[in-house]
């Protein structure tokens, strides 16, 4: 084919990619070796196009596929002992609707809003206080509660980003102070980085079910389906 025929490029767009890594000061050092954003795979493309002159990082891809951080031995046994059984329900989607409706009692084309509330300027202050370790969890759990108290009669309010909210209710995952990149529009993420084996170390929205005693409404909580996570590291880990 010849060398001047090859061109060496990314294979997506950067713009839903993260600036630079240097930027990120508190992040784990090891966790860090096995990133690139934007600025690094610009060098590594570069780097290809060289023939990977003296810009090898064969060792922090090594010491990732040995560490013990990424591979999950629960995880492993979980998705190991999973049946054809567990990817169907039980029951048919009519027996289900006859129940819902018995429950609930719904009319024909009921109807109902999604999505969040924005944050409110007191919200804001107190999820920066809480991550400057300036007021306790109790204080920011109750802080969140009753702002939940205020409007669930109208709708949920605002979490973080609901990307940055699930994830860090999942270990696997690491998290960026400064990666910000676009979500939609103008709108942007904070982006957590999957570095292992996923899993829940507990329950993810049981807070949020304290508002069914606000109303007497049927209330419905989403985890949502289209939760976006950036998985930014090559698929190396011991579980593949």
């Amino acid at each position: 084919m010849g060398k001047g025929n090859i061109v060496v490029s990314t294979s997506c767009s950067l713009l839903h990619t993260a600036v630079d890594l240097a930027s990120e000061t508190k992040l784990d050092k090891e966790i860090k070796s096995w990133l690139a954003f934007a600025a690094q795979k610009v060098q590594e493309v570069n780097a290809l196009a060289k023939a990977l002159s003296g810009m090898s990082n064969a060792a922090a891809h090594s010491l990732r596929k040995f560490s013990l951080r990424v591979t999950n031995e629960n995880v492993l046994k979980a998705a190991a002992s999973l049946k054809g059984s567990d990817h169907h329900r039980a029951t048919n989607v009519s027996v289900r609707l006859v129940a819902q409706q018995k429950k609930l009692g719904l009319p024909v084309l009921p109807t109902t809003t999604i999505g969040s509330f924005p944050q409110t300027m007191d919200l804001r202050r107190v999820r920066r206080e809480f991550k400057a370790k300036k007021i306790s969890e109790d204080d920011y759990v109750k802080s969140i509660k009753e702002e939940i108290n205020k409007v669930v009669k109208l709708q949920e309010p605002e979490k973080n980003d609901i990307v940055e909210y699930f994830g860090e209710q999942l270990s696997g995952f690491a998290f960026i102070v400064n990666g910000w990149v676009q979500y939609y529009g103008s709108r942007c993420v904070k982006q957590p980085n999957i570095y292992g084996d996923v899993s829940r170390p507990k329950a993810m929205i049981v807070l949020l079910f304290m508002a069914t005693n606000q109303s007497p409404r049927p209330q419905v909580y989403l985890c949502l389906a289209r939760l976006i996570i950036f998985c930014k590291i090559d698929k190396t880990t011991t579980s593949d």
